[in-house]
């Protein structure tokens, strides 16, 4: 992960809330105008998967979103479809209230990534996804769907003897 100082999580901060007032937005797509809500879930391991080795692969996926990287502000061409990118928490057990900190447990896959090989010690983990916006925001605008965040997996547990 990306250490950050103090100095620099708030000029981040400060470039998110500015750079989210100058880009433009479609227009709010009705829930029930799409046949399906945008969802992220976890591929593999599944759940209650137990791994020999420190290292373990974990898969993304989505159903109606556009992955498109962090700070680009592109929103998603279908308007039943949403725009951001993937962070997979882990062992956390409250969720973000808007912001997806840069924090332990907080992983960001700013570039669009659909995949990643966690180097764990032993133990149990929980792993969830959560779909941020460009500016990693979890309940702000995510493309068309506003106030319908924040788009989450399933939890899972795995085991890493």
């Amino acid at each position: 992960m990306v250490a950050m100082n103090k100095f620099s999580k708030n000029v981040f901060y400060i470039f998110i809330i500015l750079n989210s007032f100058f880009l433009p937005s479609n227009v709010s797509a009705n829930q029930k105008e799409c046949e399906e809500k945008p969802s992220v879930f976890i591929i593999s391991p599944q759940d209650g998967f137990v791994s020999e080795s420190n290292s373990v692969k974990v898969l993304f996926g989505s159903k109606n979103v556009e992955i498109n990287p962090a700070g680009k502000g592109e929103i998603a061409n279908n308007k039943c479809f949403a725009s951001g990118h993937h962070h997979l928490l882990v062992n956390i057990e409250t969720l973000p209230e808007s912001f997806i900190p840069f924090d332990k447990g907080y992983i960001h896959f700013g570039g669009g990534q659909t995949e990643t090989i966690l180097d764990l010690d032993p133990g149990t983990y929980s792993l969830q996804l959560i779909l941020g916006s460009y500016v990693h925001n979890s309940r702000m605008q995510v493309n068309n769907f506003t106030g319908q965040g924040p788009f989450l997996s399933e939890k899972i547990t795995i085991k890493v003897n």
